[in-house]
């Protein structure tokens, strides 16, 4: 027993090299959604050096780098984008007996990845555990759940965030959620992942 490991994870370098290879793309573009499938989805993913992967539902897209980016949205509609998200790291138990060396294991992967963000993004607006008294309730479209909720299951694990400094800029947030009861009241075998989102900047958002 012990823990596992899912797919291929992306390294803290890889990291970087998305986060830069981001920093002059056209937002607006983005968000405003692909075509659906056919030449004209090519030419407007060749546009961010991307390349078309799977369809279905939701559009993935394989980066010049070798990463992979889902482009999200509501309802199965490809436009308007809602978020674009980029999968880093995740592991699991294979035992409830686990779930603590897994939640050890976040917390020595979690600094990594954060200071590779850093080094691109500079700090974050946010940056905390579940538990902090401060923890953002109010992240435009992205969901971090109830506070009774949060503190119930330390789903978000751990969280930060980045507001743009431009105006059309993406609001970028980077986190690790825990699968249902790794750390609740009614414990079962765990597993947590760590992703990276871009939404777009929020019109308003409570006391940010």
């Amino acid at each position: 027993m012990g823990i596992t490991s899912g797919r291929q994870a992306r390294t803290p370098q890889e990291l970087v090299t998305e986060l830069r290879g981001l920093a002059d793309v056209d937002w607006p573009t983005i968000w405003d959604g692909p075509p659906y499938p056919g030449k004209g989805l090519d030419m407007w993913c060749a546009q961010f050096n991307w390349v078309p992967t799977s369809f279905e539902r939701v559009l993935e897209v394989r980066t010049d780098t070798d990463g992979s980016f889902l482009l999200n949205n509501l309802a199965g509609s490809w436009a308007p984008v809602t978020n674009l998200s980029h999968w880093l790291w995740g592991a699991g138990a294979e035992a409830v007996e686990e779930n603590t060396a897994l939640l050890t294991e976040v917390a020595r992967v979690w600094p990594v990845y954060l200071t590779a963000a850093c080094s691109v993004l500079d700090e974050p607006t946010w940056e905390g555990a579940w538990a902090a008294e401060d923890f953002p309730e109010n992240l435009g479209n992205h969901d971090v759940g109830s506070r009774a909720y949060r503190l119930e299951q330390q789903n978000p694990h751990r969280l930060a965030y980045w507001m743009p400094r431009e105006a059309t800029g993406p609001l970028v947030i980077m986190e690790v959620s825990l699968k249902a009861d790794t750390a609740g009241p009614m414990p079962r075998r765990g597993a947590a992942n760590l992703s990276i989102k871009f939404h777009p900047r929020p019109v308003e958002i409570g006391g940010l």
